[in-house]
């Protein structure tokens, strides 16, 4: 055999073999339904209510962060709590990681109130809301409803803050303006006609005769 025809034939055997490894590789792939390759992303579809989100995960974590940075004073005692050590401080930033992304949630569009046919808590209380016309005060005022969560969200992102640089300070700062946030929203979209009576030293003096 020629030198040419030896190159040609070794050519060949090296295009075949090429060919043959590609169509191994291709069987060897889990096959895409035509549908789902062509289909666009899922979008995301809300699953359990505002409620939900708000008592198992923002309330939770509130109620632990409030508390990670506090000063109780009984009987003439005071007692101050603060994170000392890496691991307390990490609990912190996990509960403002989910404070933060639970305010994420409730913002999603068509999360409803409460799942389908619940009530609200305390439902029936006197100046409390139902369900139904909490959706209802939600979706006339969608606007106030989505600078509250938004307003939530930026708490969580300062007490994150706060939490990686072991700031107690911060951390009570910023406790104080989710208190302001956390009632605003209730007063407007849970209980607007509830009477909250004031504290002791708010309340209005009284003449007796």
């Amino acid at each position: 055999m020629s030198t040419r025809k030896q190159v040609v034939a070794i050519a060949w055997c090296a295009i075949t073999t090429l060919t043959g490894c590609q169509k191994q590789v291709e069987t060897q792939q889990p096959a895409v339904p035509a549908a789902a390759a062509s289909a666009a992303p899922e979008e995301l579809k809300p699953i359990a209510g505002i409620q939900d989100v708000m008592a198992h995960m923002i309330d939770p974590a509130a109620d632990f962060l409030w508390e990670s940075v506090s000063t109780t004073v009984t009987k003439g005692r005071v007692d101050e709590k603060r994170p000392l050590t890496d691991e307390q401080w990490s609990a912190v930033r996990g509960q403002a990681i989910i404070l933060t992304e639970g305010a994420n949630l409730i913002l999603m569009t068509g999360r409803h109130v409460v799942k389908e046919g619940g009530k609200l808590e305390d439902h029936g209380t006197p100046g409390n809301l139902s369900a139904e016309e909490s959706e209802a005060a939600i979706k006339t005022d969608r606007a106030t409803f989505v600078a509250f969560a938004e307003a939530l969200r930026d708490v969580g992102v300062s007490m994150l803050a706060a939490a990686d640089s072991h700031n107690p300070q911060a951390m009570l700062d910023a406790g104080d303006d989710m208190d302001r946030v956390c009632e605003g929203c209730h007063l407007k979209f849970w209980y607007p006609g509830q009477k909250i009576p004031p504290f002791p030293d708010e309340a209005p003096e009284v003449d007796v005769q």
